[in-house]
């Protein structure tokens, strides 16, 4: 049976301890809702955590959870707070954690472009 519901809350929670705990101060989670294309990642942070500059592998969205993060491109940064989502830039772009902080990163890969 595929799994239809996650509890968020305890996701988060394992996430914080894990990337507490790693040298890289991230950690991530792949969900599996049974999805053929939709991607969705939870990925936890630590204070100063980043996803270094990466291409955007198709349409993408993030949502935060917890804490807080810092969003950029060329051109430009932007903070997300727990309780907000946002567009991920279609170029190359890094995200950053300002504090511990959790966020769901949604997305659905294009043809032709490169994997995350």
């Amino acid at each position: 049976m595929d799994p239809i519901a996650l509890d968020l809350d305890v996701m988060a929670a394992y996430l914080l301890t894990q990337a507490a705990e790693n040298p890289q101060r991230r950690a991530s989670q792949r969900i599996d809702l049974g999805y053929q294309q939709l991607r969705m990642t939870a990925i936890g942070f630590d204070t100063g955590g980043e996803l270094p500059e990466h291409t955007n592998p198709g349409e993408a969205m993030l949502q935060v959870l917890r804490g807080r993060i810092r969003l950029s491109d060329a051109t430009r940064t932007i903070e997300v707070a727990a309780g907000t989502v946002a567009r991920i830039p279609d170029g190359v772009h890094s995200v950053e954690a300002l504090e511990p902080s959790v966020m769901l990163l949604t997305a659905l890969p294009l043809p032709g472009r490169n994997d995350h």
